[in-house]
C-alpha cells in the first residue's frame, strides 16, 4: 500500500506528456517498374517504394526513439566515467565520492515543507496528511538528491572535456509561407505541427512562449497546421488564423483560439476577429470562401512527409520531439544546438 501511495503521489506531482493522435491510415503509392517488389496481390505488385512510402511516418518515429534510447544510455556512460575519474582524483571509491558530493549535502524535508506540498495537492491526493506524510517526505528528498546530482554532473562536465559525437536524426522541413516569430537567421528553429482543438497542444503553449521570450534572438519559432480529422473545427480554425495573418495578426488570433479552445465554431472565430479589431468584412469573406484551405492542406502534407501523425509534434533544427513535452526537454536540445 505504501508503495502504491508513493507512486500515486509521484504521478500527481509530475505532469504527464502526451499528444493527440489520428488513426493510422496506410495508402499504397502507385507501383513503379524499376522498384523492387515486396508482395504480389492477385497479380498486382506492392513495390518496395510503396512499402517505404506507407511506413515512412512510423519509421521516422522509430529512428527518433532509437536515438533517444542511445542518448540516454550514452549520458549514463558519460556520467559514470566522469564520476569514476573524479573519485580517483580524490583517492576515494565512487560510492564514497557520491556520498560526500550528493547524499551528505541533501537535507531532510522540514515539517513545514511537507505540509505545504500536501496542502497544495491534498484535493488530488485524497488521503489524510498522516497517511501520506512519509511518502511526500521521501518524494521531496528524492527530488533534492536528483537536483544535487544534476548540479554535480554539470560541474564535472564543465571541468572536464566531454565531446558528444552521437548525432540525432534530422529532417528538413519546408516552412515557406508558415507564420513565425523571431529572427529568420536565428541559430535554432523550432517548428511545431499543431491542432487548435488538441488539449495537449494547448497545454504546451506557456512553454513555447517562455522559450520564445528567454531565447530571444537565438530561436525562431514556426507554427504549422496539422488539424486532425476527428477534430471538426480545427481545420477551419487554422484557416481563420491565416485570414487574421493577412491583416498582420496571426499570432494574436492563434493565442485567442487556444485561450478559447472549447468555443471555435465559425461564428466564434468571426467574433474573435471583431474582438481583435480586424476588418471583419475582409475576414469573413476570407474564411467563408476557404481562401486558405490549400495552405492548411499543404501544411498537413508537409507534416506527414516528415513522420507527423499526431499533435503536438516539434522539430528543433530538424530533431523531432513528439508530444506535450516539458520545458526541460526543449531546453536540453536548444542549448545543445546553440553550443554546436
Amino acid at each position: 500500500m505504501k508503495r502504491f501511495i508513493v507512486i500515486a503521489v509521484a504521478v500527481i506531482l509530475t505532469a504527464a506528456t502526451a499528444g493527440c493522435s489520428k488513426p493510422t491510415k496506410v495508402t499504397a503509392a502507385p507501383a513503379t517498374s524499376d522498384a523492387g517488389v515486396a508482395a504480389i496481390v492477385n497479380g498486382t505488385p506492392i513495390t518496395m517504394k510503396d512499402l517505404d512510402d506507407a511506413s515512412k511516418n512510423q519509421l521516422a518515429k522509430v529512428d527518433t526513439e532509437i536515438y533517444q534510447i542511445k542518448k540516454r544510455t550514452l549520458d549514463g556512460l558519460v556520467e559514470s566515467k566522469l564520476i569514476e575519474e573524479a573519485a580517483k582524483k580524490k583517492g576515494v571509491s565512487t560510492e564514497k565520492f557520491m556520498d560526500e558530493e550528493v547524499n551528505s549535502k541533501v537535507k531532510e524535508p522540514t515539517e513545514d515543507e511537507i505540509k505545504a506540498l500536501y496542502d497544495a495537492r491534498k484535493g488530488a491526493i485524497n488521503k489524510t496528511y498522516e497517511e501520506v506524510k512519509g511518502q511526500i517526505a521521501q518524494y521531496l528528498k528524492q527530488n533534492r538528491m536528483a537536483q544535487a546530482k544534476g548540479d554535480l554532473m554539470a560541474r564535472l562536465r564543465q571541468e572536464g572535456k566531454v565531446e558528444i559525437k552521437l548525432e540525432p536524426p534530422r529532417v528538413e522541413i519546408d516552412t515557406k509561407g508558415a507564420a513565425s516569430v523571431g529572427d529568420d537567421n536565428a541559430k535554432v528553429t523550432i517548428v511545431e505541427f499543431s491542432d487548435y482543438q488538441c488539449p495537449f497542444c494547448k497545454r504546451v503553449r506557456p512553454t513555447i512562449w517562455r522559450l520564445v521570450d528567454e531565447y530571444k534572438g537565438k530561436v525562431r519559432y514556426v507554427f504549422m497546421d496539422f488539424p486532425l480529422s476527428f477534430h471538426n473545427n480545427a481545420k477551419k480554425a487554422a484557416e481563420a488564423a491565416h485570414c487574421a495573418g493577412d491583416q498582420g495578426k496571426y499570432f494574436e488570433f492563434n493565442r485567442k483560439i487556444f485561450d478559447n479552445q472549447e468555443k471555435i465554431s465559425v461564428d466564434d472565430l468571426k467574433g474573435y476577429a471583431k474582438q481583435l479589431q480586424l476588418d471583419t468584412k475582409k475576414f469573413d469573406k476570407c474564411l467563408d470562401s476557404g481562401e486558405h484551405t490549400k495552405d492548411v492542406e499543404e501544411s498537413i502534407k508537409k507534416g506527414s512527409s516528415v513522420g507527423v501523425s499526431g499533435t503536438p509534434a516539434y522539430f528543433i533544427n530538424g530533431i523531432m520531439l513528439s508530444g506535450a513535452m516539458p520545458y526541460e526537454s526543449f531546453k536540453e536540445i536548444i542549448d545543445s544546438e546553440l553550443n554546436r
